[in-house]
């Protein structure tokens, strides 16, 4: 178990900070408790700014009443939970359209503003829109975010070595990266705080915008997506499990989806943009609550069956994760043909070449293992960068011209040093 952790400073801070000398209003979005209200404080502390924070009802009510009044201000105001008044959007539409100016509004909620009631101001073009997910594996080790970011700017991976065995791997896949639960001491108390939170995000702040007809389905949707994860997961079976219909569960998936509790990873087709691809895969965004609401311990999920899938999940989310703090418009997708030849995780660039991904929870790997990574070189030509096939062992090797077996801790071991070697140069 990764032991407790204090306050992390998040790695997007100091370009939201900066952010706010250009943009007039900051939008950021991500699931409740990854910390957006902790750095919307901070920034706000630094600037001398007002804080209203709508959990408060009695702030809310305020806002509600009179929303010029309660905003009114020369400086920076920051909102937290802006979703809970929707009127607040209108009105930072009004003062930007009419004022302008730099560092006017930050605002932080824990829904997509998209999930707002119709009609809702939605900000497109006014604001820059954030998202702040949990913690990345990187961070809770005070590391930098630069694998990711290397790799894009090298071409291909350095030679990175660990001590970390496949146990040290899972417990960071099972702990996840919400602080509050990082925060608790033993791994049962964990497992209580994200079963409360997951009642808290489906039974009680989501019935504030949406009407749940079928109490708990949301919840139970969770569960099981959390059984499947990194599966193309099909409605029809979903809604047999929880006994409900299938537009229902369409319309609870995309729920889950704008709660940040799930992501779908769209099909990407050679040659064609990721966005008119085939079916998505599911993903969860945090390995630790869906572990935790499942009751998996690191060492129960190391030896499950679906270990490697929630490893593959991990890795997305790492790598989503890094990719906030990269300068650059990245797709992310799966690939798979008519012949079954998958692969886990493609990175597209606005270039057009693309890094293949493939996960393994084993601790050796081969050339066989490679294979997909292989195909796909074989088939983009140019277009493919490199391939990478992450696993739970402790060395870097090439597999193959621009394929490379890479340990997952990777991600986030070697950045600063902690615990592994990264050094140039890439043969085992």
């Amino acid at each position: 178990m990764i032991p407790p952790i204090e306050h992390v400073p998040r790695w997007a801070e100091p370009f939201v900070d900066d952010l706010l000398d250009e943009e007039p209003a900051i939008l950021l979005e991500g699931p409740r408790g990854s910390g957006k209200s902790t750095m919307l404080r901070s920034i706000a502390k630094r600037r001398g700014a007002v804080v209203l924070d709508l959990d408060d009802d009695s702030v809310l009510q305020l806002v509600r009443e009179d929303v010029g009044t309660a905003l009114a201000s020369p400086g920076l105001v920051a909102i937290d939970e802006f979703h809970r008044a929707p009127e607040v959007l209108s009105y930072v539409k009004r003062v930007v359209d009419r004022e302008g100016g730099a560092g006017r509004f930050l605002l932080a909620g824990s829904v997509s503003s998209f999930l707002l009631p119709p009609g809702t101001e939605t900000l497109t073009g006014r604001a820059h829109r954030l998202s702040l997910m949990p913690l990345a594996a990187a961070e809770t080790f005070g590391a930098k975010p630069r694998w990711l970011a290397e790799l894009l700017e090298g071409g291909e991976p350095r030679n990175f070595r660990t001590e970390l065995g496949r146990s040290d791997v899972f417990d960071v896949v099972a702990a996840g990266g919400y602080p509050a639960a990082l925060r608790r001491a033993t791994p049962t108390q964990r497992t209580r705080w994200f079963a409360s939170y997951l009642a808290t995000v489906t039974d009680r702040d989501l019935p504030d915008f949406i009407d749940i007809r079928h109490s708990g389905a949301l919840s139970r949707l969770y569960r099981l997506i959390a059984q499947r994860t990194s599966s193309t997961a099909v409605n029809t079976e979903l809604a047999r499990s929880i006994d409900v219909s299938q537009p229902t569960v369409a319309t609870y998936r995309r729920l889950l989806e704008r709660l940040y509790l799930t992501t779908e990873l769209p099909g990407w087709t050679v040659g064609v943009s990721a966005k008119t691809g085939h079916r998505a895969k599911v993903h969860v965004t945090d390995t630790g609550l869906a572990a935790g609401v499942l009751s998996l311990s690191a060492q129960r999920l190391s030896a499950a069956a679906m270990g490697g899938a929630f490893l593959e999940s991990f890795v997305l989310s790492e790598l989503v994760r890094q990719a906030t703090a990269i300068d650059e418009a990245l797709m992310f997708a799966h690939f798979r043909d008519r012949s079954g030849i998958e692969v886990d995780i493609i990175i597209e660039r606005p270039d057009g070449t693309a890094i293949a991904i493939e996960v393994k929870s084993a601790r050796t790997v081969n050339q066989r293992d490679a294979s997909a990574l292989t195909f796909l070189s074989d088939r983009l030509g140019d277009r493919f960068q490199c391939g990478i096939l992450f696993h739970t062992g402790p060395l870097t090797a090439r597999l193959g011209e621009r394929v490379w077996a890479v340990p997952v801790a990777a991600l986030w071991d070697g950045a600063e040093g902690r615990r592994g070697s990264s050094e140039e140069g890439n043969s085992p």
